[in-house]
């Protein structure tokens, strides 16, 4: 479960990173993402390694970011 954690955080890092080179139109995109990558650090820390706890938290991290993705799409194509 731990390397799913370090997995998302590597993912993160390379869109966020993919972002700035491509200069992102979305500023919206952009602060979901590092929404998400405060939101799944403090579940690190917030939990004692790997468990239902950290996977509980970081399922409610992935949700709240897609959530926050949608709208932000909305809000580029308006």
């Amino acid at each position: 479960m731990h390397t799913l954690i370090k997995t998302s955080v590597v993912a993160l890092a390379f869109v966020f990173l993919a972002g700035c080179q491509n200069k992102i139109e979305n500023p919206e995109l952009n602060q979901c993402a590092q929404q998400n990558y405060q939101c799944e650090s403090t579940c690190e820390q917030q939990s004692s390694g790997e468990g239902l706890k950290l996977q509980v938290c970081s399922g409610k991290c992935v949700e709240s970011y897609n959530q926050c993705k949608a709208q932000a799409e909305k809000l580029g194509s308006i």
